[in-house]
């Protein structure tokens, strides 16, 4: 089993695009690089000795599926290199591993099972002149008995085939797949842990990151959004920030963490001697200010008519100290200066009145 390190595997369903290095030999693959591209919209992959890279349009495709009947798509293929190229494929199933999402492709299956066998696309070689486009059918024949819910796996391009007893590095890029095949779908799911990044209570000011493990009990692919509301000791609002605002995907029988920041501007990076390290964290606690005892209450909901719905929050404290110490020293000078003007006011008016007489 080849587990793919991504912490954003879908960014609508948390991969945007990937490409991977493999190489082959007996049959078998063994993983040497493991490249994960964030773009938005397309799947990209370098190839080596070219200035540009072969471009998957789209890099998931997300479609509902009847039992008994075939669904037909395309996936287009862009050639931006100066040679052209010949791409084979292959189709694998793939899972969430750990609870960052992370899909598990495994390449060393003897035998295909479940959804990749549903999947019927051009084997290859498929050439791609440069500049050129090409479109590449795709088609899902869902059986009579498929089990309702959630399917996943990923069409794979990759640049050699496999071959008897040769060693070859073979460039793959990939478009996913994420099929609801109709029927008894059960959407469940709940708020497993909610709190500050390493369960940290204290702070001198923002930045504030905190973790969401949601789990997600159902036979199909959620997408939890919502927000997560600050409060102060008395209730007051002080922020609200948006939950899981890239869409990410959690799937069936798994668990996910998201991360969400509360900010307000850049930190500024300490360097320097004492004084200046001081300064500059003073700055940063003004630009990034925040007081007090605080409450995050994280509100979510999930499915396809917001029937999953969870909640949690949690406590910390926010203590500037280096604004509060400034302060501190000001307020001290200045009732300090009011005594001394208060002492000196007295003397000149005790020698006025006595110069007078």
């Amino acid at each position: 089993m080849v587990h793919l390190p991504c912490h954003q595997w879908l960014q609508k369903n948390n991969i945007t695009g990937f490409s991977i290095n493999l190489a082959v030999m007996n049959h078998k693959l063994v993983l040497k690089t493991i490249v994960f591209s964030l773009a938005i919209s397309l799947a990209v992959a370098a190839i080596p000795g070219t200035a540009k890279a072969i471009t998957l349009i789209p890099p998931m495709l997300e479609f509902g599926l009847t039992k008994g009947e075939p669904t037909k798509t395309t996936i287009k293929i862009f050639n931006e290199t100066t040679s052209p190229v010949e791409l084979y494929t292959e189709v694998k199933n793939f899972t969430a591993s750990g609870d960052t999402g992370q899909p598990s492709f495994d390449f060393n299956e003897t035998e295909q099972v479940g959804f990749s066998t549903w999947v019927t696309v051009q084997k290859g070689p498929i050439t791609v002149n440069p500049g050129a486009r090409f479109e590449v059918p795709v088609t899902i024949n869902t059986p009579v008995n498929a089990d309702p819910g959630g399917h996943y796996a990923a069409v794979f391009f990759t640049t050699s085939p496999p071959a008897d007893g040769q060693v070859r590095i073979a460039s793959k890029i990939g478009t996913l797949l994420l099929a609801q095949v109709s029927g008894d779908i059960k959407e469940s799911g709940s708020i497993a842990e909610f709190n500050t990044i390493s369960n940290k209570k204290g702070f001198t000011r923002l930045p504030v990151q905190y973790y969401t493990l949601f789990r997600n009990t159902g036979n199909i692919h959620l997408r939890p959004t919502g927000f997560i509301t600050i409060t102060n000791i008395f209730g007051k609002e002080q922020a609200k920030l948006a939950f899981n605002s890239a869409n990410g995907a959690t799937l069936p029988n798994s668990s996910r963490r998201y991360e969400t920041t509360w900010d307000k501007q850049s930190v500024n990076e300490s360097s320097g001697n004492f004084w200046s390290n001081f300064w500059n964290e003073y700055s940063n606690e003004k630009a990034n200010f925040a007081i007090g005892r605080l409450t995050a209450t994280l509100s979510v909901t999930a499915g396809t008519s917001n029937s999953v719905t969870d909640g949690a929050s949690t406590t910390f404290w926010v203590f500037p100290w280096h604004i509060l110490l400034v302060w501190l020293v000001v307020v001290i000078l200045a009732v300090v200066l009011l005594i001394v003007g208060i002492k000196k006011y007295n003397q000149w008016i005790v020698k006025k009145s006595q110069g007078t007489k």
